[in-house]
């Protein structure tokens, strides 16, 4: 397998984290900033994968493939109802295959958007958002693949609400997302799931799934795609408006997508 093929699968992936942000209490991406407020994260991720799961679902070896990625993530409290972000992500991936090793280092993606609240019901907050993802780098010579210069077109649905457990305050969050891909690229579906909680004033767990899925016809031979990963996390504030984040995520179901491990450091910084 060559890297326009892994390119592709690592296409099917695409795990963002979504904006979850800290303040004086745990709270998701489904909540707005505050407005003139504005939180900054920056994430290096390290990923690995020796094997791949196939068009049936099952694990197979495919060689030996590592990714470091680098995500600035901002949020910007527009208005108390409207967030604007943005995220800029750089990655560095090395496949060894066939005694073979191939070297990729680029700017991937600039993304911007907005995220507007809707309303509150039985204290479930709902909000909508949209983004623009510009591509920056080519993903190989497969026709499912994007190519610098494609732009995405994102829509998403968020909930978010507290609760208690034991006597801790924390949240869950959800976001069901569309993403139109222009051209013969087959579309994707995601489902985000967020579970925090609150370990007194300084700490918060968080424990994440995320599903993609494409979605219409898909030209490449390898056929449809899809993945679910799983994602924890530990977040401590160091001081106000300053955090540092530990995590560690699997891929652990799929179809012709990469069966990855790796682990992720950010620091978060809100201003």
């Amino acid at each position: 397998m060559g890297k326009c093929t892994l390119k592709l699968i690592l296409g099917g992936i695409g795990v963002g984290f979504a904006g979850l942000l800290l303040s004086a209490r745990a709270e998701a991406g489904a909540w707005p900033q505050p407005e003139g407020q504005t939180e900054v994260i920056v994430s290096v991720a390290h990923s690995l994968a020796h094997r791949a799961f196939d068009p049936t679902g099952n694990a197979v070896s495919r060689g030996r493939f590592r990714k470091i990625e680098t995500q600035i993530y901002a949020e910007h409290g527009l208005t108390n109802r409207v967030t604007l972000v943005s995220e800029v992500a750089r990655s560095s991936d090395t496949t060894e295959a066939f005694n073979r090793q191939f070297d990729d280092t680029s700017f991937r993606r600039v993304e911007l958007g907005a995220r507007a609240y809707l309303f509150t019901w039985k204290e479930t907050l709902y909000s909508f958002d949209a983004i623009a993802a510009l591509h920056t780098a080519s993903g190989g010579d497969d026709p499912a693949a994007s190519q610098s210069g494609d732009v995405d077109y994102e829509f998403g649905l968020s909930t978010g609400a507290p609760f208690k457990f034991w006597g801790l305050k924390g949240f869950n969050a959800q976001r069901i997302a569309y993403r139109y891909r222009p051209g013969q690229r087959p579309s994707e579906t995601s489902v985000d799931a967020t579970i925090g909680l609150n370990w007194g004033p300084d700490w918060i767990t968080m424990l994440k799934s995320t599903t993609e899925n494409s979605i219409g016809r898909t030209p490449s031979p390898r056929g449809h795609y899809w993945s679910s990963k799983a994602e924890f996390s530990v977040v401590h504030r160091l001081q106000p408006g300053f955090a540092i984040e530990a995590s560690t995520f699997r891929t652990f179901l799929g179809r012709n997508v990469l069966k990855e491990t790796g682990f992720k450091l950010a620091f978060w910084y809100g201003f």
